[in-house]
């Protein structure tokens, strides 16, 4: 049986946070009669049966590429009628709102995205993000935004109709939580019990471990007036010492037996340099007509598997098939979700060709695979007058890596002069080596073999802990820590004929 990325499924009828491990922001999800799909902030689309096991079906990023609007910021996603609509904000420096759209969310084809234009602004300056669609009661498409604002669209939903208008204030964030700043965000809505109910992130995503919550209004017109709930904040991170943190941007999930989730983003403690991995709590409906977590679910502790689930495969095999031409959904670029001309997939294995003059200059191809503790491991034949290695990397600025270059093998750890200096490099006589990163307790050690089973640790360690604060979790939209690998330096190329991921189990 092939291994694969974690699941959050125990196989007991119960399921342990996170559902996936590794950078997964801002979920939107969507469920069509038995089947559930998910998009989080990377064009990528999940199917689900159970809401616990998913399984990556296709990426829309080659479409949203050509039209500037890559890398999308807090998608959504929904169905009326026949019709499936994607909508989300993209590329902040035009302020884009842009949609998309199938008749088949299984298959596609999507539409080119449709450019609405852009977001625009409140009186106080505010940008408008995350956008959301919602039919009003008479069936007419709107879409709330950040701040609680609100446009009118068209009837088929592609264009603004008309200015917006903020329907509902900001919710009030008690003085006891420590928060960034309010900057309400990320609508999502249900339909229940004859009220709509509107779920908003607020606090900030990059601030204090108790920053982001996330909050709740219901109201009979999605117009208004929106009421409060009494149990807000829905859900928040209380203190620092909590295993998840700034948890928040919930999206509101119903099951076929009539069960109510809600799937929402958080760093696990201490690991920020792994993103914000999805989070599922269950909800319950309250006598007063509002929703609540219950108390008895703990987001750290095992949870019923929501009832008459199905499994599909989950998440990435942990051995690339490197020799498959179709590329696996694992592969990312840091930039990039697909791979560009650089990177050929042959039967001998991947050949990549150089970038740049080092480890920060050269673009990676990453692998989306996410442990708390795992080594990568990978086979190389290397090009004379090229260098080419093993990297765990966030972006150019944070990053390390071994590689092989002109007889010398050599340690990247961010930009530090000394590790270029001969007294750190070994001498290797061939162009073939296999290379090993272990990545346990935020340090990742480098390591270097003939045969891959017999092994030397250049004993240059880097403490990857500080390369991914918050702050950098918004960069281009999925910045988290993943091994991979890279070329630099030259004209040619290296090929790489093998490469694994495999789970280190770390006790307590």
């Amino acid at each position: 049986m092939t291994k694969r990325t974690r699941s959050a499924d125990l196989g007991n009828g119960t399921y342990l946070n996170p559902i996936m491990f590794g950078h997964y922001s801002d979920p939107s999800v969507l469920r069509d009669g038995e089947d559930y799909y998910m998009m989080t902030g990377e064009s990528m689309l999940y199917h689900s049966q159970d809401l616990v096991n998913w399984e990556p079906m296709y990426t829309l990023y080659p479409q949203t590429s050509k039209y500037d609007v890559h890398h999308p910021w807090a998608p959504d996603i929904s169905k009326h009628g026949d019709t499936y609509y994607y909508y989300a904000f993209a590329n902040t420096e035009k302020h884009l709102l842009f949609v998309m759209t199938t008749k088949d969310i299984k298959n596609g084809p999507w539409t080119d995205p449709i450019i609405m234009g852009s977001a625009g602004f409140t009186e106080d300056g505010d940008e408008l993000i995350d956008p959301a669609l919602v039919f009003d009661l008479a069936g007419k498409p709107h879409l709330m935004m950040s701040k609680n604002c609100m446009y009118p669209l068209t009837d088929d939903g592609l264009a603004l109709a008309g200015d917006f208008v903020q329907v509902a204030d900001d919710p009030p964030i008690p003085d006891e939580f420590d928060v960034e700043g309010v900057y309400t965000e990320g609508p999502k809505f249900c339909y229940h019990g004859g009220y709509y109910y509107m779920m908003v992130a607020a606090g900030g995503t990059m601030g204090p471990a108790t920053a982001h919550g996330t909050y709740a209004y219901r109201a009979k017109d999605i117009h208004g007036p929106w009421e409060l709930s009494p149990y807000n904040p829905i859900s928040h991170t209380a203190s620092y010492k909590e295993t998840w943190w700034s948890k928040g941007h919930a999206s509101f999930i119903d099951t076929p037996d009539g069960e109510w989730y809600i799937m929402q983003h958080g760093p696990l403690k201490d690991y920020l340099e792994q993103g914000r991995m999805l989070l599922l709590e269950p909800i319950e409906w309250t006598d007063d007509g509002w929703f609540r977590i219950p108390e008895w679910a703990k987001t750290d502790e095992p949870l019923p598997m929501p009832k008459n689930g199905k499994k599909v495969t989950h998440g990435y095999a942990l051995k690339a098939d490197v020799h498959n031409k179709k590329l696996d959904l694992a592969w990312e670029m840091q930039q990039n979700i697909v791979p560009n001309e650089r990177f050929r997939f042959t039967e001998d294995g991947i050949y990549m060709k150089a970038e740049g003059e080092d480890l920060n200059t050269s673009e990676p191809l990453l692998y989306s695979v996410g442990f708390p503790a795992y080594e990568a491991i990978a086979e190389f034949e290397i090009g004379e007058g090229v260098g080419a290695g093993l990297t765990a990397f966030t972006v150019p600025h944070a990053c390390c890596g071994i590689a092989l270059k002109d007889g010398f093998i050599r340690i990247f750890d961010q930009d530090k002069p000394l590790l270029s200096k001969r007294f750190n490099l070994r001498e290797w006589n061939s162009n073939k080596i296999f290379f090993k990163i272990r990545y346990v307790d935020h340090v990742v050690s480098h390591w270097y073999s003939a045969d891959g089973e017999n092994w030397t640790k250049l004993n240059i360690c880097a403490y990857v802990g500080v390369y991914c604060p918050q702050s950098g979790f918004n960069v281009n939209g999925k910045t988290w820590l993943r091994p991979g690998i890279f070329a630099y330096g030259g004209e040619g190329e290296a090929l790489v004929k093998s490469f694994e991921v495999r789970e280190i189990e770390v006790k307590d």
